[in-house]
């Protein structure tokens, strides 16, 4: 029964992803049309045009240049079919590759909503799975305890505190994911001006019991005092997870350090470990919801920290970006713009 289940989960996503390509298909051809029927209204519309225009003063010149009225006609007969025949032709040529250069053109227009539409489902899909664990593990301990006919206190007790720390888990990552989608809107946040360094130095203070627990050193070289719009919970978290990540990767007697410099009216705040570092094929990955880098390292999380620490940046108008290089490290950037006190 559980074959014949993975069987029908399989074509149905085959089926899902044939439906979409054919809807893409689909659209793609509709705004092929419209293209078209646009493209070939202007250029019949501007044919005409230079037709008339052009057999006007041709006849004008046959006219005047030819005595003989009957000749005349009949070499302004014949000048007229030409002048058709060719425009017909020309437009037919251009139509022609209008609607295949269009069809091209769809695609490119097409692909940045496809793209996110994958993105949506790929995220749904991951979403799904990471509930779903935690829900299995609670109904899978609870079920063998409810079996256990000599079932104990201790024994209860244990599945109950087994069934407390995935509840945890499920309303931690309920929480993030509300979280990720509340960036999501475009709704209208109203920051406030905050002294940037002091909420880094906060952090870096909160963060070294971890470092020390390890004997990682961090080194802050904050220089500047100057003041972003912004939330101080919300940046507060953004260096909590860059700082996290930096511990979780370096190994024993490494270093963090964190530097800031100021150029056009920009705060750029630089972290950097002397961990493990990321590899080139992942590191585009890493701000992608549910991305676990090096999961033999850790287990904890749903890889969902850097994905909300770039989405928070974003909302105040700032940027994340990162460079690493394997077993040498890695170096976060992060710009916001400055702000008047």
């Amino acid at each position: 029964m559980e074959k014949l289940y993975k069987r029908f989960e399989v074509l149905a996503i085959k089926l899902k992803l044939r439906i979409q390509t054919e809807k893409f298909l689909v659209a793609r051809i509709k705004l092929t049309f419209f293209y078209s029927l646009t493209s070939m209204i202007i250029l019949v519309g501007s044919s005409l045009i230079l037709y008339h225009t052009l057999l006007s003063n041709l006849s004008e010149s046959i006219l005047e240049s030819v005595d003989d009225p009957d000749t005349a006609l009949t070499i302004l007969n014949s000048t007229q079919d030409i002048l058709q025949n060719r425009f017909i032709t020309v437009d037919s040529i251009i139509l022609f590759f209008v609607i295949i250069i269009g069809f091209f053109i769809t695609q490119k227009t097409l692909k940045p909503i496809k793209d996110s539409m994958e993105k949506q489902k790929r995220f749904v899909a991951d979403a799904s799975h990471e509930l779903r664990t935690p829900v299995t593990i609670i109904i899978s301990g609870i079920e063998v305890a409810l079996r256990n006919k000599n079932l104990d206190f201790l024994t209860a007790r244990k599945t109950l505190e087994n069934t407390l720390v995935e509840m945890n888990e499920l309303s931690q990552l309920s929480r993030t994911l509300l979280d990720i989608s509340k960036y999501h809107k475009s709704k209208k946040v109203d920051y406030v001006p905050i002294a940037i360094d002091e909420v880094i130095q906060s952090v870096a203070i909160k963060i070294n019991i971890l470092a020390l627990e390890k004997g990682i050193t961090i080194n802050s070289a904050l220089q500047f005092h100057e003041f972003v719009l912004g939330s101080t919970s919300e940046l507060e978290r953004v260096f909590y997870n860059i700082l996290t990540n930096a511990i979780t990767h370096t190994e024993k007697e490494g270093m963090i350090h964190i530097a800031d410099s100021v150029s056009l009216n920009t705060y750029i705040i630089t972290i950097t470990d002397t961990g493990s570092g990321i590899e080139k094929d992942i590191l585009r990955k890493i701000f992608d919801p549910f991305f676990r880098g090096d999961t033999s390292r850790s287990s904890h999380g749903a890889g969902l920290g850097l994905t909300i620490t770039q989405k928070i940046i974003e909302s105040h108008n700032g940027t994340i970006n990162v460079k690493s290089e394997k077993n040498i490290g890695t170096n976060f950037t992060v710009t916001l713009p400055i702000t008047s006190r």
